[in-house]
């Protein structure tokens, strides 16, 4: 039984990508920033794994588009470090460069690969630049072997205010809170037939990431949650769990298959899909859960709410800072610690255990209550695309980006101008 069901843990009908990961140097530093002849320059230049199949990849896609679309100078630089995913998204290749003209940087790498993701940047690429990194993390702490990143940057910028309250016990320096720009656009048109679903029946979607810590995506609640709200004789329903990485950690695969196997209602996928078919199965499905334990954001949550989909899930950590109880399904939880190997540097740490029968109501109502389902999608529709519209987050990052080059624009010429000369107080009128 478990080996069939492995052999059906892929999409039929679509590609399987393969890892392409090359070695970087393991350590780098940053020359001391100060106004330099870039201070004046408009405009941002971007770094980050922009070809990376993950999720701090795929946010930086999302913003930089966001900029892109916008019209606001961008120069996007794709970076190469050893990580463990693959590397083969090509969606931005029309307009990745090898120049840095722009006078701040925005660096999308996490502090555990900071390092070798600055010695594969061109020294001359950071010299004398203002340099804002993104960030994520889902724990309330952050971890003490992060700190020293602090030191390298001037500027963090995060995306949700959960993540912004952990960043703000550990640095006084500026933190640049901006949501995860959300756009429907790019849907491959596959239908239900191609992603194996069945035609008539309600299907509810949970989507994570095996390198992202299976025990804080929490899949095996979304499973006890899905089976305690209906019987195995109702067939109305059916649950897809749509995973990535899962060869990477074979038998933490092979547990979630055993598990789902025993519910042929329930149906595990395990591979990497284009994005634009990840819209159209978002699109082929009708409802999205999330019994995370914790989230710096909560990609899918919002993605699936901007397309008028109800959403259930936990109530706590990022994706507060678009789900209401107006607008989507929030479930009932309690912090407890996160357990030993659960999560890295987690000593301490806690984090939300969803409360399974809460989660089952509210999946049961929204499958029963096809009219209270489509005014939660509606709201989670409106809602979305006014808080995380790609014209917005362009709106707010723009802003702080003229605001820092402005401050460049006037420091630099106050350290030009003598003391006492004619100019000395016109710099700042």
């Amino acid at each position: 039984m478990v080996a069939h069901t492995l052999r059906s843990t892929k999409f039929k009908d679509l590609p399987i990508p393969t890892s392409s990961v090359r070695l970087a140097e393991a350590s780098a530093s940053i020359d001391t920033i100060g106004a330099s002849a870039y201070a004046t320059s408009a405009g941002v230049n971007i770094f980050a794994c922009l070809r990376g199949q993950f999720g701090l990849a795929e946010s930086a896609r999302m913003y930089s588009l966001a900029l892109l679309e916008a019209g606001y100078p961008v120069a996007l630089n794709d970076i190469d470090i050893d990580a463990p995913h693959v590397f083969d998204d090509r969606s931005l290749d029309d307009h990745i460069g090898t120049n840095a003209p722009y006078g701040i940087n925005l660096i999308f790498v996490n502090p555990d690969y900071l390092a070798p993701a600055l010695a594969s940047i061109n020294n001359a690429k950071m010299e004398g630049r203002y340099v804002i990194a993104c960030w994520f993390w889902e724990l309330e702490r952050i971890p003490d072997n992060w700190l020293w990143a602090l030191n390298h940057v001037d500027e963090i910028m995060v995306a949700s205010n959960f993540v912004e309250k952990a960043f703000r016990k550990v640095t006084d320096k500026p933190i640049l809170r901006v949501p995860i720009p959300i756009s429907c656009a790019g849907d491959s048109g596959l239908t239900r037939r191609q992603f194996g679903l069945a035609p008539n029946k309600f299907v509810f979607l949970n989507t994570f990431d095996f390198n992202s810590w299976w025990c804080r995506k929490n899949p095996f609640s979304v499973i006890k949650a899905f089976r305690n709200a209906f019987p195995t004789e109702r067939r109305d329903v059916q649950l897809l769990i749509k995973s990535i990485n899962g060869h990477r950690q074979p038998e933490k695969l092979m547990h979630l298959v055993a598990c789902a196997s025993v519910d042929d209602r329930i149906i595990v996928r395990d591979e990497v899909i284009d994005r634009r078919d990840m819209h159209a199965l978002q699109r082929c499905t009708d409802a999205y859960i999330s019994l995370h334990r914790a989230e710096g954001f909560g990609l899918g949550l919002a993605e699936c709410m901007a397309m008028g989909k109800p959403v259930v899930g936990t109530g706590w950590s990022g994706n507060l800072d678009y789900m209401t109880q107006d607008n989507s399904c929030l479930v009932n939880y309690r912090l407890v610690p996160v357990g030993d190997e659960e999560y890295p540097h987690s000593d301490g740490a806690m984090w939300a255990e969803a409360d399974i029968e809460h989660a089952s109501a509210l999946m049961k109502r929204i499958v029963d209550e096809p009219l209270f389902a489509q005014a939660l999608g509606a709201k989670a529709s409106e809602d979305t695309q006014k808080r995380l519209s790609p014209r917005a987050v362009a709106g707010i990052i723009a802003a702080r980006l003229d605001e820092i080059a402005m401050k460049r624009t006037l420091f630099s010429r106050v350290e030009e101008t003598p003391m006492g000369g004619e100019n000395a107080t016109s710099t700042w009128s």
